[in-house]
């Protein structure tokens, strides 16, 4: 892939601190589409952490902590905020948020030594809504993202057509106007009239890539709209390994 298909150069970072990145998470522009995508979202990391024990979930790109609620008690909450609410602790709930811009938080490598050492390794990582999608160079930050010891959790919006006309209608109703749709074998890319460009990941390069750097695929479940995919941290033994042949709840 050309590297520099996938730069934007800052713009979608200036986006999300102005006005038109605060509509993108403001929920009475969530179209049909995007409140489908959000509980399903929900079900899956509430599952995930059924058959899974972390001591904490990390959020990036956190919005208003939307998914603290799928923590259990036993779990504490970071959510990780370019431009976060105003209440920042969260004492009740056990969580907190910190404003950070997301390449520099996963470059603080004695922070990220530390909380693996409070919590014993056992530490997930949430990148939420598609959020990679949406990050200035996504495949140079997911890289970084992927050098750090987390467990790591995506949700990404689908490269079908469905889900290329509903990341349309939803930007046009957040007053992003998209100007023309770039699709390859690996993503689908919304460029806007404004800079923003917003990418859909294909989930076997993203596995492929993931697993290079060590990761192997520990769950995944495929939709039209949106998909799931959860890696645990370890052996590089699923390097070059694509998704499995059948992903649960695929339609």
């Amino acid at each position: 892939m050309n590297s520099s298909a996938l730069r934007s150069q800052q713009v979608n970072r200036a986006i999300y601190l102005g006005d038109e990145g605060v509509r993108l998470m403001r929920p009475s522009y969530f179209t049909a589409e995007v409140r489908q995508f959000h509980r399903r979202e929900r079900l899956f990391y509430l599952d995930l952490l059924c058959k899974t024990h972390y001591k904490l979930i990390i959020e990036v790109g956190c919005s208003g902590y939307r998914l603290i609620g799928i923590k259990n008690d036993d779990n504490d909450y970071l959510g990780i905020e370019i431009n976060p609410p105003r209440m920042r602790r969260l004492k009740n709930r056990r969580g907190a948020v910190i404003r950070c811009e997301a390449r520099k938080f996963f470059e603080r490598t004695r922070l990220i030594d530390e909380i693996m050492r409070r919590y014993d390794g056992k530490v997930l990582c949430i990148l939420p809504f598609n959020f990679i999608g949406t990050m200035d160079a996504p495949m140079e930050f997911l890289s970084l993202v992927c050098k750090a010891p987390f467990d790591l959790a995506l949700s990404l919006f689908s490269t079908s057509e469905t889900a290329t006309v509903a990341r349309h209608e939803y930007y046009d109703l957040c007053g992003i106007t998209v100007k023309g749709v770039a699709r390859t074998d690996d993503y689908v890319r919304l460029d806007c009239s404004n800079g923003f460009k917003a990418f859909a990941f294909d989930p076997v390069f993203l596995v492929n890539h993931i697993s290079s750097y060590g990761f192997r695929l520990n769950d995944v479940e495929c939709y039209d709209v949106c998909n799931f995919l959860h890696f645990k941290k370890g052996s590089p033994e699923m390097r070059g390994r694509i998704m499995p042949t059948e992903p649960r709840n695929r339609y």
